[in-house]
């Protein structure tokens, strides 16, 4: 299930006349729409894989999934095609089209190992470590003795208890201050005239008017409201 077997149901294509993708640009026979294909379409399908497989060998990415993709017109139901598209994905780091592949494959197998491999392999990639982890002990239980799927499963593992350790000590002394910050504990002198965080001393026998007017007076804005203010722009310019 390694990399050492990605390719293991490659072909020599030692037997094959050149081709290049574009010549293949348009299937003479494809899969009729039932998805019953013919003996032909499934040699064709094969031509393209060995294709494929040899292309993703020389490390062509996208070449190589596009004669999967190729491949899959003629036997859209293959889950060996999906499998192998979804490889060359990985190796392009195009890590939702290899999930999505893997899970097609599932949907049509759901004992097929090396689609849970391809897409816990891509979830991981993505910092997905949870579900990574799911696919992951999945293989494992479909091939006990796969020591690849073993190992992948310990890293995603690890990878979970780290964020859950993170979660755990976090506290107010790794919070922001903005988060902690209370003004209302700190006690202002009355001879300070800067910036109050309560607006500093209520007008009296003021109407409302006049009250709004002096609330937006240098000084007098409470810490909350500046903050808020502040933190409103920050996020408008994002």
């Amino acid at each position: 299930m390694g990399e050492a077997n990605e390719n293991s149901d490659a072909v020599s294509p030692t037997s094959l006349k050149p081709s290049t993708v574009n010549e293949l640009e348009k299937p003479s026979s494809p899969a009729n729409d039932e998805h019953h294909p013919t003996e032909e379409d499934e040699q064709q399908a094969l031509e393209l894989k060995e294709r494929g497989n040899e292309a993703l060998k020389a490390g062509h990415d996208a070449e190589a999934a596009r004669y999967y993709t190729l491949a899959l017109s003629y036997t859209p139901n293959s889950t060996v095609l999906l499998c192998n598209r979804a490889l060359a994905y990985i190796k392009s780091e195009s890590y939702g089209l290899a999930i999505a592949d893997a899970t097609a494959a599932i949907h049509l197998d759901n004992n097929c190992a090396k689609a849970y491999y391809r897409r816990g392999t891509a979830e991981f990639a993505l910092n997905r470590a949870k579900a990574a982890r799911k696919d992951f002990r999945t293989v494992c239980k479909l091939k006990p003795k796969d020591q690849d799927a073993r190992a992948k499963l310990a890293l995603c593992e690890k990878a979970v208890k780290e964020v859950a350790f993170a979660v755990a000590i976090q506290s107010e002394e790794t919070m922001p201050l903005s988060a902690t910050l209370n003004p209302g504990v700190y006690n202002i002198e009355k001879s300070y005239d800067g910036p109050h965080p309560h607006g500093g001393l209520e007008p009296l026998d003021l109407d409302e008017a006049e009250k709004e007017r002096l609330f937006f007076e240098p000084g007098n804005c409470p810490t909350e409201f500046v903050m808020v203010r502040k933190l409103c722009r920050l996020q408008s310019r994002v």
